[in-house]
């Protein structure tokens, strides 16, 4: 058993690819459950997942009720909201959060989301108590950045506001990035993979503090990860990465980032 307990607060568990389909095409057999196995033997408690429009969502939501440890989210990414545009925007926010408020007990955040729809959905607070998370992710009044990538200057505004502050492999590519990194307290981040997306390449900055490797083959073969597909077990990596930078204890950083974690969307575990 692992000595780590993570939450992937942004985990793309609906993509085709981990059924095997790429761009339409059935290349491999279907293999969630092993990609679900890997995660949980690395310590991954509980998995959010993405929902990246209102399909997706439900979606999202019908996989959540699969499994105890399968949590979603129900929102609209910023690069689908034409959808909005194509049909009544009100009416689609509305069909979001009844989607949210019928399934409480699934479903522990509203988002992915941009500025637009948050500003609109924050005026439905009243009745939804439902973290966000927009793509510069909100429970009520707390919010939180999913996928950072952004300057110090933009992370200190954001922990002025209150934010909390979410990294994966694509928040760690350059030097940069992880001078960021440091800068934010730790009681103000998350962690996650955005799997199948946001793996640690090894031309990433990042890299060279991983420790974890896993048995990875470039076709795809029943027992081993797949080259270039983001797993939820690679989160192991993110937080080596993310300890070796802040120069943190990798366990005392895992439980401080599982506990913030909980703090937002699990607040009556």
């Amino acid at each position: 058993m692992s000595r780590f307990k993570f939450v992937d607060i942004g985990i793309n568990l609906t993509d085709p690819m981990f059924r095997g389909i790429y761009r339409g095409v059935q290349k491999h057999q279907d293999d969630l459950q092993d990609v679900i196995q890997r995660a949980v033997q690395i310590g991954v408690k509980k998995f959010m997942i993405t929902g990246g429009n209102l399909e997706d969502s439900k979606d999202a939501l019908n996989l959540a009720h699969t499994n105890d440890v399968f949590f979603s989210t129900v929102g609209c990414h910023p690069t689908r909201c034409e959808e909005f545009e194509k049909n009544n925007p009100d009416l689609y926010l509305m069909e979001l959060l009844n989607l949210a408020e019928s399934n409480k007990r699934k479903v522990v955040a509203i988002g992915e989301c941009g500025l637009d729809i948050l500003k609109n959905s924050l005026n439905c607070q009243n009745r939804q108590n439902y973290p966000c998370f927009f793509t510069v992710e909100t429970h009520m009044l707390n919010f939180w950045v999913h996928s950072f990538d952004g300057t110090k200057e933009a992370a200190t505004a954001l922990i002025d506001l209150d934010l909390y502050i979410g990294f994966n492999g694509c928040s760690l590519k350059t030097e940069a990035n992880l001078e960021v990194l440091k800068s934010i307290p730790s009681e103000k981040l998350m962690i996650e993979t955005d799997a199948p997306w946001c793996g640690v390449k090894s031309t990433h900055a990042g890299s060279k503090f991983i420790k974890t490797s896993f048995p990875t083959k470039k076709k795809w073969e029943k027992g081993y990860c797949l080259k270039d597909r983001n797993e939820p077990c690679h989160i192991i990596q993110v937080l080596e990465i993310m300890a070796a930078v802040r120069d943190e204890d990798p366990l005392e950083l895992a439980n401080t980032l599982y506990n913030n974690t909980i703090k937002i969307f699990f607040p009556d575990m």
